[in-house]
């Protein structure tokens, strides 16, 4: 079966369910560098909004994967490689998969440009946008963010509010804590008074669970994001691993399933095997002769190993 160039997946998220994945920039095109992104470091920060992948090809690709996959899907994703809502079309995107299939579209967004009036609009037929807010202060906004220059904090809080004026689908704002950057009292205060403006329809909280760009980003403990979560109310929500079995692989390769899955961010086996549908024991058997071939290699994260691609493959 021939490779898609912009969809991977399904995989397994843990807001989403088994999630189609669809890339609308090239990796790694962002708004942001923040320092967690388990995607790696931002290669191109810009604010240029363009059709970096043609929407023809993606919808085309859209259509041969519901017409010869037999996987089961809970959401299509706009997210990816980079920031999705930097694609201009990213509304005849959305659109065109509504002609297509009644599966529910979800776009993952930084959420950084909102700011403009053509970037809410081009979102109001997705239906659940999920932007993130990790900070509010500018010092903190800089330091994990890492926007390009020029670039206010404030502007992008406005821009999630005027959305939500406008928006009649549901916003599930994530904010992400790095320990000792964004989780200062003094910095949750002003979340709270942010998120309160926003009227978001869930918070969802989350810490660094996978090797992050910077490895000094280190992850906030059970105990303190419980804190956390209780501080936000009754709309906050730990994000918690998936914990769902799809159907189980048959005839597709599953060696080249696995490079599909980790070209696009690291996993742990336990991960890997939620997301094909296959045994870690079984899943194990591919997984060692890719390592020793040096296909893939090894990182350790916060006392649990993750698979990536070499670099050299």
């Amino acid at each position: 079966m021939k490779a898609f160039r912009h969809l991977y997946g399904p995989v397994p998220s843990r807001r989403l369910g088994r999630s189609l994945g669809i890339d609308l920039v090239l990796h790694k095109i962002c708004t942001y560098d923040c320092i967690y992104c388990q995607i790696g470091k931002t290669t191109d920060k810009t604010l240029v909004r363009k059709e970096y992948v043609p929407v023809k090809e993606i919808l085309k690709e859209v259509r041969r994967f519901l017409k010869e996959e037999t996987s089961s899907i809970d959401h299509l994703s706009l997210s990816g490689s980079g920031e999705p809502t930097l694609h201009s079309q990213i509304r005849s995107v959305i659109e065109g998969i509504k002609t297509i299939t009644s599966i529910p579209v979800a776009v993952i967004t930084n959420g950084s440009l909102l700011y403009e009036e053509k970037v809410r609009q081009d979102l109001l037929h997705a239906d659940i946008v999920l932007p993130s807010l990790d900070a509010i202060s500018s010092e903190v906004f800089m330091r994990i963010n890492r926007p390009r220059p020029g670039f206010s904090v404030e502007k992008v809080i406005e821009g999630v509010v005027e959305f939500r004026k406008v928006y009649k689908g549901q916003i599930w704002l994530e904010i992400l804590f790095c320990k000792g950057v964004n989780d200062s009292q003094e910095e949750l205060m002003r979340m709270k008074k942010a998120v309160d403006r926003i009227q978001p329809d869930r918070i969802h909280l989350n810490t660094v669970v996978r090797p992050p760009s910077e490895r000094w980003a280190a992850p906030l403990n059970p105990k303190e994001i419980e804190k956390i979560r209780d501080f936000f109310g009754e709309k906050a929500e730990i994000i918690s691993e998936f914990d769902r079995h799809p159907p189980s692989m048959l005839e597709r390769d599953i060696k080249e399933e696995i490079f599909k899955i980790l070209r696009r961010r690291p996993l742990s086996l336990s991960d890997l095997s939620k997301g094909m549908g296959i045994s870690q024991n079984e899943l194990d058997q591919y997984i060692k002769p890719l390592a020793q071939e040096g296909k893939i290699q090894t990182r350790i994260y916060g006392g649990s190993i993750y698979y990536e691609i070499s670099k050299e493959s």
